[in-house]
């Protein structure tokens, strides 16, 4: 009888530990070939995954370098983020950032602190507080609230960003659609452009309607000319649009 019960006791804990998960968060693993300047650089793994444990959501990217480009960046540049979600939307706890080189030199962390709006950063440079404004993202959780704003109620026209040593506005603008070839097939995607004010540099996305909004396309361009992107391979565990 006993071991019935803690059966049962467990099987209630596992359903509402599923039941916490918010359907707006899409949660898979895609990998993706790496470009520079259009030749293959190096393959990706994007994912998002949801800790039960915790009830958080975390972001990760692993770019591993090939060729030439491995010999600057012998491990895998690394970038993780860990967040919650809220009435007023994602949510940052934590960032890490690795750069993949053997010294490390350029790795930093944030922690956010929302009951005091601080962002505390440590580096090789030090350690030290920047104030948050209001909502704001890393780099991490920003493709996950953009997946799930554009799906909802539509991009925000900026979006706050906190990065090893500010924060800045990135503006948002959409340019249309386009097919995109993918090693899935033809995909169907509409366009985003992401622009940090008085930069040279965009980034361009081009997300999947029916991939939940997934980037099956990332383009990082400067004066206009493509220097490194990212071309979908897969993609799994995406569960439908709810």
């Amino acid at each position: 009888m006993t071991r019935w019960c803690a059966v049962a006791v467990l099987a209630v804990a596992s359903f509402d530990a599923q039941a916490a998960e918010d359907p707006t968060v899409a949660t898979y693993t895609a990998t993706y070939r790496a470009e520079y300047k259009g030749k293959d650089a190096g393959t990706a793994e994007f994912s998002v995954r949801y800790l039960a444990d915790r009830d958080i959501y975390e972001f990760s990217s692993s770019v591993l370098a090939k060729g030439l480009l491995k010999l600057a960046r012998p491990k895998p540049a690394v970038e993780r983020s860990q967040f919650r979600v809220t009435s007023a939307g994602v949510q940052p706890l934590e960032f890490w950032y690795e750069d993949g080189s053997r010294s490390g030199e350029d790795n930093f962390h944030v922690v956010f602190d929302w009951e005091r709006r601080v962002a505390t950063v440590s580096s090789d440079a030090g350690r030290r507080e920047i104030a948050l404004p209001g909502p704001t993202l890393d780099r991490g959780s920003l493709q996950a609230a953009l997946m799930r704003d554009v799906a909802a109620a539509g991009l925000q026209p900026t979006y706050k960003l906190a990065d090893e040593d500010s924060i800045a506005d990135y503006a948002y603008t959409e340019n249309g659609t386009a097919t995109v070839q993918t090693g899935i097939g033809p995909v169907e995607a509409r366009i985003v452009t992401q622009q940090r004010a008085g930069s040279s540099r965009e980034t361009w996305l081009w997300l999947a309607p029916e991939l939940r909004f997934l980037p099956v396309r990332i383009e990082q361009r400067r004066d206009g000319e493509v220097q490194t992107a990212f071309a979908l391979v897969g993609v799994s565990g995406l569960a439908p649009t709810p």
